[in-house]
């Protein structure tokens, strides 16, 4: 119930009911209402008083003519109540959408605020028989983990509850119930839930309808996989990883459009003598099948055993494992897998006989891809590493087969062989290479395999050394002379030979021996140099160095083959005495060993080739070695004669680089108008008979006098200058652009004139003599446009000479509504049509326009005074003023008047023309001094009402009995005002 509180404008809520509040609200509104009508009996006061208005219509429709006083000793009369008092309220809805009643008890009671979370639902396929969702409330109650129980509802359709379930779930945060037995979810069905816990309930979740499930959808589609399938456990019915994948690889298969859909699949065999597999699916919308049972798949048992693997030799240092497997192919399916580092106690079960068993201390199997040849290999990844004695394994399994495995077992290193120039003088910087890569081969990934020192000695590295015969040993660092610094926390100190090396205990052994010829390795000699020497016109051919370490120093010899000018066939070999270096050979400098050949003395573009040989290797490798032959063809030049514009044939020649030529006499005819002046090569000015070294392709030219003209140009009247050109007489000249400035602002460059004729810049001439170009100038074009600035139609403009005079034409728009052309304008000054202006640009007119205007003028019409005339644009609207004008005497102002029509003061017309308005008058009443019913025209009678009756009900009520029927309404509105005021505080 609301009321009124003692503040304005506040209510209280007392609960439902309250007759008697209802009751004195509508007496206040009852009382408003009286209010309102009696300002609105005051306001209409003349038209109330008429007596026969008041007797129209029913009594029910009209107020009484006869008020009563109010009577304020029985206010409760007077409250209207549209509610009784003791009447029960509404009931509400109770029935909520779920089913769940709301019980009378709870309104208009507070009500408790559930916080526990309602329950999420998964998918509901249709099918199934059991229901799952999640977001299950969990509370610890006395130290223990304790579940909400989960209420299922599942109804049909037509809303009919099928089953009403529950389920504690004892771990987790997901539930699932299994509906009763015989219940499945069937199309249209809808499953609510709520979950309780301490006494608390959830909101129940909104009802999740059924729909279809892939499971579902796919029931008659899921074609079960036929073939065979290998199981190796045939008899314990247990099936293997990759068993299963091959498995579910089958049913994909059977299945291809709907494989998509799959998400996981789980296979199993049963059976005693007869094996019967069996598949259930998972549905990418998680809906399963139940288990489905394959028929058509044999299983069969695994007999056959893999074949076996073969690894290559591996040593300690090596980052790569390789190995084949036996022939022959293909090798399609078959999956490798190779153990870094089996388990040595236990290496026996890592065998074919024992399926290849991995022990647990062994290193994790590593799956590596065989190739088509029956190869694989791996290589090591970072922190894997291979020590001395580590066994590697590697098993092999085929299809329907049974792993096969076999293994080897890690080796020393092998030495890179250091290549040398002499097997026999090793250089020191030989052995350093040698020493570098002994330590090399046996460092692997930082970590230094040899036997270096350890204990005291442990900062101590293997010692390596050579004999005279470059064999290496190698030692212990542990096998070190040397002393303990007592200074510096007795640190040992190596003991030095006197060439610097470190010093060995007596009878100390090595650990390693390598026989120099599997550290060294003998190359071919440098291959000798062939140079040519254009300036001189040889060849020279030099042996490579053979005197210092380092040097080809078991060079024996090196042979020169080429033609001569003639084309014989030519050899020379110059040979190495060992002993003496001294060389023999025809040509061959003793000392030096060089060979000089002349370039004349060699067929024209002839090839020079060279090739050294040496004393050979050690054991294994003692074949005499060649160098790669060194091989120099001659460069030609031809030399060629240029006529240069003259006319004839002279004949020039092809010569190896370097030979000396004759140049011949001129044998050309000059040009018309030139005669021969010299020879040219280059810069140079030779003369016939000089002889010349030709060292590349060289043209003589002959040079001739040439007539000369010149071309200059003329600015014809502009100003600035332009650099002409002399030239061979009838050479082509391409025009220059104008760099001229025009003779004034109000000209432009147009063309150049030769010989009378115009021709553009870029064009070109044949200059047969002196020739003057001359600029051609035209005057400036400018447009004169006009701008109609809001008319319509056109105008044609003009195009003008710049800085000519142009007279502006006479306005051709059309325009706008109510306006006028006025004139011109361009930029900020304005023109009358016919000025004449001064064109230096492009020029726009814009058209001018201007408002009509019209006169409105005021006629007296007889009276006296003066009204001032108004001037009012085309189409302004225009109201008529009050009347300025003295009326003749007996006359008052009655209106105005245009042409015919007649106007009241204050009337708006539009003007469209010059208007004038004339005062109308008419006659001044007199008031009457005749009995009624004698007036006179001057003096009329007043006029009577025609409502006898009327007028005498009207002066039998007059005006105080209105004020009486206004008195009585507000004394009734003041007596329910107080009467509600009394009510108010009872009910306090």
């Amino acid at each position: 119930m609301l009321m009124f509180n003692n503040e304005p404008g506040t209510f209280l809520t007392e609960g439902f009911g309250g007759a008697v509040h209802k009751s004195a609200n509508f007496l206040k509104r009852a009382v408003l209402i009286t209010l309102f009508s009696a300002l609105g009996f005051m306001l209409s006061a003349p038209s109330l008083v008429q007596a026969e208005d008041l007797q129209e219509g029913t009594p029910a429709e009209q107020p009484s003519t006869n008020v009563q006083p109010v009577n304020t000793a029985a206010p409760a009369e007077l409250i209207a109540s549209s509610v009784p008092e003791n009447q029960a309220p509404a009931k509400a809805n109770t029935q909520t959408g779920d089913g769940l009643e709301i019980g009378p008890e709870i309104i208009g009671q507070p009500v408790r605020q559930s916080t526990l979370l309602a329950p999420t639902i998964n998918d509901v396929f249709i099918g199934n028989t059991s229901i799952s969702g999640g977001n299950l409330v969990r509370d610890r109650v006395g130290g223990k983990v304790v579940r909400a129980t989960v209420y299922v509802t599942l109804k049909a359709k037509d809303g009919t509850v099928k089953a009403t379930v529950s389920v504690t779930p004892t771990s987790g945060t997901t539930w699932t119930v299994n509906l009763p037995a015989g219940v499945e979810v069937a199309e249209g069905d809808t499953v609510t839930a709520y979950q309780e816990l301490n006494g608390n309930k959830s909101p129940v979740t909104d009802p999740v309808e059924s729909k279809p499930s892939l499971a579902g959808q796919n029931k008659d589609k899921l074609n079960m996989p036929s073939g065979e399938i290998w199981i190796e456990q045939y008899v314990a019915n247990i099936v293997n990883a990759d068993e299963k994948a091959e498995a579910i690889d089958l049913l994909k298969k059977a299945n291809p459009t709907i494989a998509k859909d799959i998400k996981s699949v789980e296979f199993k065999i049963s059976g005693v003598d007869s094996k019967i597999a069996s598949y259930i699916v998972t549905y990418t919308d998680k809906s399963k099948t139940g288990e489905i049972q394959a028929p058509g798949l044999t299983i069969k048992r695994v007999t056959e055993t893999s074949r076996s693997p073969e690894i290559d030799s591996i040593t300690v240092v090596d980052n790569v494992v390789k190995g084949k497997l036996a022939e022959p192919g293909p090798f399609d399916g078959i999956k490798v897998q190779l153990i870094l580092n089996v388990n040595k106690a236990k290496s026996d079960q890592y065998s074919t006989e024992n399926k290849c068993t991995v022990d647990k201390d062994s290193s994790k199997p590593i799956e590596v891809t065989l190739q088509d040849d029956g190869t694989f290999s791996y290589s090591l990844q970072e922190r894997e590493s291979l020590t001395l004695d580590q066994i590697v394994g590697v098993s092999v399994k085929e299809p329907h087969k049974f792993v096969s495995c076999s293994t080897t077992t890690v080796k020393p290193a092998k030495v890179e062989k250091t290549e040398v120039r002499d097997p026999r003088k090793l250089t020191d910087n030989d052995k350093k290479a040698i020493d570098a890569a002994i330590r090399k081969a046996y460092t692997v990934n930082g970590e230094s395999k040899l036997p270096n020192g350890t204990g005291d000695w442990k900062e101590v590295p293997a010692v390596i050394q050579f004999d005279g015969s470059g064999n290496v040993k190698i030692f212990s660092g542990n096998d070190v002379a040397g002393t303990w610094d007592p200074d510096n926390d007795f640190k040992f100190v190596p003991e030095k030979n006197e060439d610097g090396s470190v010093k060995l205990k007596n009878g100390a052994e090595p650990k390693i021996t390598i026989p120099a010829k599997d550290l060294l390795k003998n190359i071919k000699p440098k291959t000798p140099v062939i140079a040519v020497d254009t300036d001189k016109g040889e060849v020279t051919i030099t042996p490579p160095a053979y005197k210092d370490p380092g040097d080809d120093t078991d060079l024996l010899s090196y042979t020169v083959t080429y033609k001569d000018a003639s084309g014989a066939e030519k050899t020379v070999t110059a040979t190495r005495d060992l002993q003496t270096n001294k060389w023999s050979g025809p040509g061959v400098n003793e000392e030096s060993g060089v060979i000089t050949l002349s370039v004349e003395d060699v067929e024209l573009a002839g090839t020079i080739k060279a090739t050294a040989k040496d004393n050979g290797g050690l054991e294994g490798d003692t074949d005499k070695l060649d160098s790669d032959p060194a091989s120099k063809t001659l460069e030609t030049a031809t030399v060629s004669y240029d006529r240069n514009g003259g006319t004839g044939e002279m004949k020039g020649k092809t010569v190896n680089k370097g030979v000396e030529y004759e140049i011949l006499p001129n044998a050309f005819t000059a040009p018309a108008n030139e005669k021969f002046r010299t020879w040219q090569i280059g810069t140079t000015e030779p003369k016939a008979g000089n002889k010349i070294r030709v060292k590349e392709d060289t043209t003589i030219k002959a040079i001739w006098q040439d007539i000369e003209v010149k071309v200059t140009y003329n600015a014809n009247g502009g100003s600035g200058n332009m650099v002409g050109k002399t030239l061979k007489k009838g050479s082509k000249y391409t025009l220059l652009d104008s760099t001229f400035e025009a003779p004034d602002d109000t000209q432009e460059f147009k063309a150049w004139q030769v010989d009378g004729q115009e021709v553009a810049p870029g064009t070109q001439i044949t200059v047969t003599k002196d020739t003057e170009v001359k600029a051609v100038w035209k005057k400036i074009q400018v447009k004169v446009t006009y701008n109609a600035n809001g008319g319509s139609r056109n105008m044609t403009g003009a195009t003008v000479d710049k800085g000519s005079k142009y007279p502006l034409a006479a306005n051709g728009f059309t325009a706008p509504e109510n306006k006028e052309f006025q004139g011109w304008k361009i930029g900020d000054t304005e023109y009358a049509a016919g000025d004449e202006i001064t064109v230096n640009e492009d020029t726009e007119v814009k058209a001018i326009w201007k408002d009509i205007e019209y006169k409105v003028t005021f006629d007296g019409n007889g009276g006296t005074g003066k009204m001032d005339e108004q001037t009012v644009k085309k189409g302004d609207s225009f109201k008529l003023p009050a009347n300025g004008f003295t009326p003749p005497a007996g006359k008052e102002f009655k209106g105005w008047q245009i042409g015919n029509e007649i106007y009241k003061v204050g009337q708006s017309i539009t003007v469209n023309r010059d208007v004038t308005v004339k005062a109308l008058w008419k006659d001044k009443p007199v008031p009457s001094t005749a009995t009624p019913g004698e007036g006179t025209p001057g003096n009329q009678a007043k006029p009577q009402p025609q409502n006898q009756a009327a007028a005498g009900k009207l002066s039998r009520t007059g005006a105080n009995g209105m004020y009486s029927l206004y008195a009585s309404l507000l004394l009734l509105a003041t007596g329910g005002l107080f009467i509600i005021s009394r009510r108010r505080r009872n009910q306090r």
